[in-house]
């Protein structure tokens, strides 16, 4: 059977001349550092691009436009593609989190396809290899538009919280933060189409 093909979201925005294109989504802290979500998961996605291609794994951008595309045309994309690979695309939304909290966790829809949860499973079972000294908040279900209304197996990765200063400097605004990040994606994705294709 022929491999499994990653869809690559990014959860919110972009940047266009210095100008960040999302209300909200972003966060100061006091000391003046501000973090744009939509930057960070364009910044991750990148880099797991770079890594698939890399490797010779096949992918999808869903949204390679620096623009905020509307969800509707979002699912319509991802849904042309799985119809186009002949059902054999998956989708993987990245996020940062907010709240206060810490750590990461996974989405998928309250119905959602067995191959979704074992997708969310193995976010939860490369968590540990990947970041030892955090922690994994779950594996949790809301049924949000990019994970209800698609026909792909489909999971939202919420990577650490833009609000939670430590998490900032260490996960989200650093190199090596943004490097591992891409490096547990990656790994997600590589056993996911290995034991799943």
């Amino acid at each position: 059977m022929t491999n499994l093909i990653p869809v690559l979201g990014n959860g919110h925005g972009g940047m266009i001349g210095g100008v960040y294109q999302t209300k909200g989504k972003r966060y100061t802290f006091k000391d003046g550092t501000t973090i744009y979500e939509g930057e960070y998961n364009r910044a991750i996605k990148a880099r797991v691009m770079e890594q698939l291609t890399a490797k010779g794994i096949p992918f999808y951008d869903l949204v390679p436009e620096q623009q905020d595309i509307r969800m509707s045309t979002r699912i319509s994309r991802a849904d042309y593609l799985y119809k186009k690979s002949q059902k054999r695309t998956f989708l993987i939304d990245l996020h940062s989190n907010a709240g206060g909290g810490h750590g990461c966790e996974t989405w998928i829809a309250r119905q959602s396809s067995s191959k979704s949860q074992a997708l969310a499973r193995w976010t939860e079972a490369l968590f540990k290899k990947h970041f030892p000294e955090s922690k994994f908040r779950g594996i949790k279900r809301k049924n949000w538009d990019i994970l209800a209304k698609t026909d792909n197996p489909a999971i939202i990765l919420e990577l650490f919280f833009m609000d939670n200063y430590e998490e900032c400097k260490k996960y989200l605004l650093s190199n090596e933060g943004r490097d591992r990040a891409a490096a547990y994606v990656v790994d997600i994705i590589e056993n996911f189409i290995k034991y799943h294709s």
